[in-house]
C-alpha cells in the first residue's frame, strides 16, 4: 500500500471512529432502555435531564427521563421550569393498565400537598382514564407525556399514538413531575433525574 493510501486509509477510519463516539454521545441507555439527549417539544428543543429507574409498585415498573428546556439539578428548578416539558418511560415489565394508573394517582396523592390536590381533582380523575379500557401495558411499551405552555395542557402518547383525554391546567404537569421527583419518592430515582449517576 502506497503512503498515500494508508494516511486516506487512516483518515477513513478516524472518521468512522468519530461519528460512532458522536453517536454514542447522542443517547443514554439504561436498562436497554435508549433515550436521546435531546428532543423537540412543541417546537422548542429540550435536553435530557436525567434518566432514572422508578418503583412505581413496589418493584422495578418504568425507566423514566425528563426533558426540560435547560438543566436542572432540584426538584424545586426543575418544577418550576418554563416552556414546553416531557416525562419519557419505558415499561420495565408487564403491569396491568388500572394498576399502573391508580399508582400514580396514589403518588401524587403522597407527594403534593393535599390544596393542591384538591385544586385539581378533575385533572387527577382524567388522569385515571388516561389508558382507557386497555388491560395491559406491556414491557417495553414508551409512553410520553408532554406539556404545551401555549395551551397549557398535558397530553399522553403511548408508542407514538396519542391515548387518553389532553388534561388542561398548568398545575397538571409538576404535579406528574413529582411522581418521579417528589419529597417522597426514593431518593436514588429523583437524584438520577435530577442529573445524578443512574443506578441498575
Amino acid at each position: 500500500m502506497s503512503l498515500q493510501r494508508f494516511f486516506a486509509a487512516l483518515a477513513a477510519a478516524c472518521c468512522a471512529l468519530a461519528a460512532s463516539v458522536n453517536a454514542m454521545a447522542q443517547e443514554v441507555v439504561l436498562e436497554g432502555f435508549k433515550f436521546a439527549d435531546t428532543a423537540t417539544v412543541h417546537g422548542q428543543p429540550l435536553v435530557l435531564n436525567g434518566v432514572g429507574i422508578s418503583s412505581v409498585l413496589s418493584a422495578k415498573s418504568t425507566i423514566v427521563g425528563f426533558y426540560l428546556p435547560r438543566k436542572q439539578t432540584t426538584a424545586e428548578a426543575a418544577l418550576s421550569e418554563k416552556g414546553p416539558k416531557r416525562i419519557q418511560f419505558y415499561m420495565a415489565r408487564d403491569v396491568s393498565a388500572r394498576d399502573l394508573s391508580n399508582a400514580m394517582l396514589d403518588r401524587i396523592r403522597q407527594n403534593v400537598p393535599t390544596e393542591e390536590f384538591a385544586a385539581n381533582i378533575i385533572q387527577t380523575a382524567q388522569l385515571g382514564t388516561v389508558f382507557g379500557n386497555r388491560q395491559k401495558v406491556l414491557k417495553g411499551d414508551l409512553v410520553m407525556v408532554d406539556y404545551n405552555p401555549a395551551t397549557q395542557t398535558t397530553e399522553f402518547s403511548l408508542n407514538g399514538a396519542k391515548i387518553g383525554e389532553t388534561i388542561k391546567g398548568e398545575a397538571f404537569f409538576p404535579m406528574m413531575m413529582k411522581i418521579w421527583i417528589g419529597p417522597k419518592v426514593r431518593g436514588s430515582t429523583r437524584d438520577a433525574l435530577l442529573g445524578g449517576p443512574q443506578k441498575s
